[in-house]
């Protein structure tokens, strides 16, 4: 991994030649950088690849752009050392490249930014040997009409952050096959990323025991088993978001639940109003959140009855 330190403070002057000279994204340009986001090992991996349907070769990718709203996130880069001025582990983050390709990091902060901003550029190995072979061997290009390898930038979880997915990038052009319609060649091209995991995750919530016999008013351990899919994440985050009551609770009617946390094992009272021919009903909710930011809940109920033949 290449590591680059660049921290820039511009005035107005030199932002707007910034601005007027970088490409432009096109509606139509027939490249896409997809992205979305898995949980792994206890870690934030954001992927990344490319969709070249393009006519031309593409040797190198920035993702994350020095440009206003275009840049990655700052964090976790800019609290390392050797990427910016904060102390934290060389291991807090990682970038795996495109296939052949290596890793440059490029921490910036501009005078009318608020906080770092981060940009990751991808280049072919073989393009950064001094001096360059007589012959390459073409393994670290991305070529018309094929997908790219998978690129990875792990974090921690502290730092999450649905920037990611939603910045842009930028594919530079081997040869003159992609041309503007005033005949000019594009040799760059900037791109919003697609995130391509929308669908929130499926989720399945069962409690055992479902029924608290009998009211006498004792805490009784109750457990959750979750079953969760989703498309891309493997590892969806659980949280136990709430447990309610359709009666008036106690103050030690919940026992031990952890609330925002993956806490699947909890207290519940076995009690409920006399006068209550429903019974007490206890709803526990539970959601799953993928690394692309997609949400679902599902509930299920604990019920203390009335009698036994409720």
């Amino acid at each position: 991994m290449i590591i680059q330190f660049l921290r820039q403070v511009l005035l107005g002057c030199a932002f707007l030649m910034a601005v007027f000279v970088a490409p432009l994204a096109s509606a139509d340009t027939p490249i896409k950088i997809n992205a979305w986001g898995i949980h792994w090992g206890g870690q934030i991996v954001y992927r990344y690849q490319i969709e070249n349907n393009s006519a031309s070769i593409i040797y190198k990718a920035d993702l994350g752009i020095v440009s206003e709203g275009k840049a990655l996130p700052g964090l976790p880069w800019s609290q390392n050392p050797d990427y910016f001025d904060g102390p934290v582990p060389l291991d807090a983050a990682h970038c795996k490249p495109f296939n052949a390709m290596d890793c440059t990091i490029a921490v910036f902060q501009f005078d009318y930014m608020a906080e770092p901003k981060t940009r990751i550029s991808m280049r072919g190995l073989e393009s950064s040997l001094v001096p360059p072979p007589k012959v390459f061997s073409g393994a670290e290009d991305i070529r018309p009409g094929t997908l790219s390898s998978i690129a990875e930038l792990t974090i921690p979880p502290a730092y999450q952050s649905l920037g990611y997915l939603t910045s842009f990038g930028e594919v530079y052009l081997l040869d003159n096959n992609t041309k503007n319609p005033d005949g000019t060649v594009v040799t760059s091209i900037e791109i919003p990323f697609t995130k391509v995991d929308v669908t929130p995750p499926s989720i399945l919530v069962t409690l055992s025991p479902a029924t608290l016999w009998p009211p006498n008013g004792k805490l009784v351990s109750v457990n959750a088993t979750i079953s969760v899919q989703d498309d891309y994440d493997p590892e969806p985050e659980i949280k136990l978001e709430s447990i309610t009551s359709s009666e008036t609770l106690g103050a030690s009617d919940i026992q031990d639940a952890q609330f925002g946390t993956d806490d699947r094992s909890f207290s519940l009272a076995a009690k409920r109003a006399g006068t209550n021919l429903a019974g007490r009903v206890y709803t526990v909710t539970y959601s799953a959140t993928d690394a692309s930011g997609n949400k679902a809940t599902a509930s299920a109920t604990v019920t203390v009855p009335h009698d036994q033949g409720k």
